[in-house]
């Protein structure tokens, strides 16, 4: 793939392939992003859509970046904040994710070892997932931009419209408060197999 600044300068200048690769490699980030706010799927590819075109007719007009994506997500976050009113956006937040037993496949010998590994990977995906849904909706969006977008904290803060100070603080509250309820979580289903042995 071609180096952020140089795509972009050609898709500033009108070159149709270098659209096409900036549609291709940040389509499906910008849409797992949005579903943190618009939990109509149908809803979302139209805004996603609006931004890929609204970008295409204003090209000539846009600045410079040498990071492209979190150009193009704090683009769709402006967009969907705009466009969208605050009861139709709810932040469901992390329910999109959608795993295989092939993300957990680790070597094994035996299908039924397979097996167990499966369920253990899922049950713990599903117990995250939990966790990262009791948090505020924003500190679910910036641990889904760290982790899942895996963006630097000086381009979350630029996304978020906060200071970089502001950004750690606020990871590290996020964390900190995942954490506590990890242990917590943990500390209860020990509770539970012990009572149940």
């Amino acid at each position: 793939m071609e180096q952020d600044p140089v795509l972009w300068q050609k898709f500033r200048e009108g070159d149709p392939l270098a659209f096409e690769q900036l549609l291709r490699s940040y389509y499906r980030p910008l849409f797992d992003y949005g579903r943190r706010f618009i939990s109509d799927r149908d809803q979302l590819k139209d805004i996603v859509h609006d931004l890929f075109l609204h970008l295409w007719e204003r090209r000539e007009y846009l600045g410079k970046t040498d990071q492209i994506k979190p150009y193009l997500l704090t683009s769709l976050r402006n967009r969907i904040f705009k466009n969208t009113s605050r009861q139709e956006s709810r932040p469901e937040l992390f329910l999109a994710i959608e795993h295989t037993p092939e993300d957990f496949h680790e070597t094994a010998h035996s299908i039924e070892s397979e097996l167990i590994l499966t369920e253990f990977a899922a049950e713990k995906l599903s117990r995250i997932q939990h966790i990262i849904q009791s948090l505020t909706p924003r500190q679910q969006e910036i641990i889904h931009l760290k982790f899942y977008q895996d963006l630097s904290n000086e381009r979350i803060a630029e996304i978020l419209n906060i200071s970089r100070p502001a950004t750690a603080n606020l990871l590290y509250e996020s964390l900190k408060v995942f954490r506590e309820k990890w242990l917590l979580l943990a500390g209860m289903l020990l509770l539970l197999l012990v009572k149940g042995s």
